[in-house]
């Protein structure tokens, strides 16, 4: 049994291990203040954690993503499922729930990035009825040395 919930100030230490599976390699002392700063805008943030016997194995974060050009849109800013976890389900439960929020803010679209040679979630997420809208290129630059 699967259930949703809420992420709290100490699940940190569970979510570090999970960032790693997603390729973002991250210490509970480096979470800490992110989720802190995430929990604290519950209106525009959610974080949500899947929880099984063998402890926490999955979460999904969403953000309301306001831009001057277009309506409001819901960002799945990350979804992990613990490789331990994959293929029951879970993914499904935690992006439909990020979903179900999306809808209550008043928000009618989802949107996401994956990076390209992820094909096993590109494939998981057009079966949860999302498509490639565009092809793009993501720039950066470090403002600190």
């Amino acid at each position: 049994m699967v259930n949703l919930r809420p992420a709290r100030p100490d699940d940190v230490a569970a979510l570090a291990p999970l960032c790693g599976e997603l390729g973002y390699p991250a210490s509970a002392g480096q979470l800490a203040p992110r989720l802190a700063a995430l929990l604290a805008q519950p209106a525009t943030h959610l974080l949500l954690v899947a929880e099984h016997d063998s402890g926490l194995c999955g979460w999904i974060h969403g953000f309301i993503r306001p831009l001057l050009e277009s309506d409001p849109a819901l960002e799945i800013g990350g979804l992990v499922v613990a490789e331990r976890a994959r293929g029951q389900g879970i993914g499904a439960l935690l992006l439909t729930a990020a979903e179900s929020w999306a809808r209550q803010q008043g928000v009618a679209l989802a949107s996401l990035r994956s990076h390209e040679q992820r094909t096993d979630a590109h494939r998981f997420y057009q079966r949860q009825g999302y498509h490639v809208a565009k092809r793009q290129l993501c720039l950066r630059k470090r403002l600190t040395p």
